[in-house]
């Protein structure tokens, strides 16, 4: 008997431990929360955090909104930019059309003169020079060109006429 007057009385005191904590629960709810310093300073530290987030994002949209305008600033540059070196390529191109032109002209000039008369002008030109025009003559007018070179002159625009071809 022991034995099930206390379970009864461990029931029993189980109910009143249920009923007083429902009650508790209803005055809880209807009583005023109480706060201390502590958790005050965490709420006004937490509301300055979110006001300097606030404040963060903010000046990241700005930055955001900066480099988009400098974005297409540097866009239409480019744009510009291209558009002049296509319009400088052309220039270049024409102008190099009319040296090619004036550079076949002089060729054909030199290859009608006389290999004696012809020789002492490219002597006095750079090397350089001399192997490009050599180069835009046939083989037959070159050899007889070269003999009539200064000796040195004669070896080292040979020696160029090699690398060239």
């Amino acid at each position: 008997m022991d034995k099930r007057f206390g379970y009864a009385l461990l029931c029993a005191g189980g109910m009143l431990f249920l009923v007083v904590l429902s009650t508790m629960g209803v005055a809880a709810e209807k009583t005023p929360v109480r706060v201390g310093p502590g958790e005050m300073e965490l709420a006004v530290s937490l509301k300055e955090r979110e006001q300097a987030a606030d404040l963060r994002e903010k000046d990241l949209q700005r930055r955001e909104e900066s480099l988009a305008a400098l974005q297409k600033d540097v866009d239409a540059k480019l744009e510009k930019l291209t558009a002049l070196q296509k319009d400088l390529q052309k220039k270049i191109d024409a102008l190099q059309q009319v040296v090619d032109k004036d550079f076949k002209n002089l060729v054909k000039v030199y290859s009608v003169m006389s290999p004696s008369k012809l020789a002492p002008l490219l002597n006095d030109m750079e090397d350089g020079a001399v192997t490009r025009i050599l180069q835009a003559m046939k083989a037959d007018q070159v050899a007889k060109i070269i003999p009539k070179l200064d000796q040195d002159k004669a070896v080292r625009v040979s020696r160029l006429l090699g690398k060239m071809e």
